[in-house]
């Protein structure tokens, strides 16, 4: 019974915590788009915010190193990573319906000691909703990137993408999804 009694207390605590996270980052992505948006503190509060949290996770051999990326809509309030060498974390916000679109490209190497690049790419606006887009294979894939090519991919995705190369046995994992009215990414990199 005691057992019981301390699991069910830990879970309302884990809860909680998790909840006051997202307060703090509600408040904090807020504050972050009254300041760019150049707006009036008294009109924050009937602001609606779109918030899109990542969380980024390394299943290579060797760290992965940031190599470009693209802001199309929204603010970061934690920057994408520079290196992700297990797992790393990022934020942005922006105004509803505007929302947030951007993406990153990683580089590496593989297992077998092939450097090459991982893409990931994702918008939370009124006019897309949620989607996600990535791409992997050898790096000089990445080296003069298309942003607008990307972003008419990104636009006819889906909420997940499950992109595979053959020939550098790249892989990348990744979804968008609602969560506590927030969008989360999470995007696992292979290789």
């Amino acid at each position: 019974m005691a057992s019981f009694q301390c699991e069910k207390k830990y879970g309302n605590d884990v809860q909680a915590v998790r909840s006051l996270k997202s307060q703090e980052l509600f408040k904090k992505s807020r504050a972050l788009v009254v300041e760019k948006e150049c707006l009036a503190n008294d009109a924050a509060t009937k602001l609606q915010i779109v918030m899109v949290e990542g969380i980024l996770k390394n299943e290579t051999k060797e760290p992965l190193s940031i190599m470009d990326s693209k802001i199309y809509a929204g603010h970061s309030l934690k920057k994408f990573p520079d290196t992700v060498s297990k797992s790393d974390d990022f934020s942005m916000a922006a105004l509803y319906p505007k929302g947030v679109k951007a993406a990153v490209v990683y580089s590496g190497t593989n297992r077998f000691g092939v450097e090459c690049g991982w893409l990931l790419a994702f918008t939370d606006t009124e006019a897309t909703g949620r989607r996600i887009y990535a791409e992997c294979g050898r790096k000089g894939k990445f080296d003069n990137i298309n942003w607008e090519q990307i972003e008419q991919k990104l636009d006819a995705s889906g909420e997940t993408a499950k992109p595979r190369d053959l020939v550098t046995t790249t892989a990348v994992y990744a979804s968008i999804a609602n969560s506590d009215g927030k969008s989360v990414v999470v995007a696992t990199f292979f290789g």
